[in-house]
């Protein structure tokens, strides 16, 4: 299965392997309508504390939720705000796993680790703070339409 875009390595899948099935599974279907932006990265930080997450880890993961959320309505669906955007959330006893899912355009990923911050614009970072805030990430650009970004992060 092809995959697109960034690894991030310090959550591996033998990680995965030794927790078994998750103890919680959440799925949500969104419209990739801005204004449910803010629902979901309140929800996805709620769960997170709910979880046992920090207030910091679970505010990193509330920034993910919202870059790769505005990444899906802007280059998925170029702003069409009636399109599906589906979410699922995997906890885990020492981790969560979160999947974002459209069925949009692909789109080439850009951004990442190498990214010089002294060149500051106002948009370019998504990709890289989903990086830098996550123990793992990648997108699967393996299906036939859309990309999925899956993230996990650790419990501290």
């Amino acid at each position: 299965m092809p995959l697109a875009g960034r690894r991030g390595t310090r959550l591996s899948n033998e990680d995965s392997k030794e927790q078994g099935a998750p103890r919680d599974r959440v799925r949500l279907e969104l419209p990739s309508h801005p204004r449910f932006v803010s629902f979901a990265r309140d929800l996805v930080y709620r769960l997170a504390l709910q979880q046992g997450f920090t207030t910091a880890a679970a505010f990193d993961l509330k920034i993910i939720a919202g870059e790769a959320l505005s990444n899906i309505i802007k280059h998925a669906y170029q702003g069409q705000n009636n399109r599906p955007i589906y979410l699922e959330f995997l906890m885990f006893a020492n981790y969560i796993e979160i999947h974002f899912r459209d069925l949009g355009r692909q789109s080439p990923i850009a951004g990442g680790d190498a990214l010089d911050l002294s060149d500051y614009r106002e948009r370019g970072l998504g990709v890289f703070l989903i990086g830098k805030l996550s123990d793992y990430h990648y997108f699967d650009q393996s299906h036939s339409v859309g990309t999925e970004l899956v993230i996990k992060k650790r419990l501290a």
